[in-house]
């Protein structure tokens, strides 16, 4: 029954993200390794993909909240939400202590989700004010000259200065704000957006997001490391 209630566009948008998540990895991991030489992820091209992917992930973040907690907040179903989304976002941060000391992660996409959920879900009943405060936002960052890691900023003393993932308030959170409101179009409901069958692996990769995230960095990283030994 579960699956009838998925959403085609939001598990094409998340599995899009997944793999261009994966790949983008793998170019970085090349990097750092010394098998290509690229700026990555802060030259031109870089930039702007990792900002795609970011993009996909919380827009579709946004429009899967509306289809969660649309027909009311269950404590029990947010609190279960915020202990696996917090469990694994301090895993990203303990690991990349280890791996990578010098650009630790303090606040990443897993720390964004779910700050964003706690400040947006009581939202997803509100697409006239979501699309307001997403425009709001979006164009306040175009208007005002912010730090790029504000608020971050004022305590850049206790946390790595060059982070290999950041994901701050301002302005991304104006692309879960976008997902609430483009959640409440018709065209964008259940029976419009499953009127086709999606290839299964595509719900696959939406389904286990979460656990692609997490495991596939260290997975790529454990054989760049392997294939360095045994070379």
């Amino acid at each position: 029954m579960a699956l009838k209630r998925r959403n085609n566009y939001i598990d094409s948008m998340r599995a899009t993200a997944i793999i261009l998540m994966v790949a983008f990895h793998f170019v970085w991991d090349l990097n750092h390794f010394g098998y290509v030489t690229t700026d990555i992820p802060n030259g031109i091209f870089w930039k702007e993909f990792r900002a795609l992917i970011v993009s996909l992930f919380l827009f579709s973040v946004g429009a899967s909240l509306v289809y969660s907690y649309q027909g009311g907040i269950s404590a029990k179903k947010l609190s279960c939400r915020m202990v696996k989304i917090t469990s694994a976002a301090l895993l990203v941060t303990l690991s990349s202590l280890f791996t990578l000391p010098e650009h630790w992660i303090y606040f990443g996409i897993l720390h964004f989700i779910a700050v964003a959920t706690l400040l947006l879900v009581w939202l997803v009943d509100k697409p006239k004010l979501s699309l307001l405060l997403s425009i709001f936002i979006f164009g306040a960052y175009l208007a005002i000259e912010i730090p790029w890691n504000w608020p971050f900023n004022y305590f850049e003393y206790y946390v790595s200065k060059h982070p290999s993932d950041l994901v701050t308030l301002f302005p991304w959170l104006a692309l879960p704000l976008l997902g609430i409101w483009a959640a409440h179009f018709k065209s964008f409901g259940i029976p419009s957006a499953n009127q086709y069958q999606m290839p299964s692996f595509v719900t696959l990769l939406s389904r286990h997001s979460l656990l692609i995230y997490l495991f596939h960095q260290p997975l790529l990283f454990s054989g760049f490391r392997a294939i360095e030994w045994v070379a």
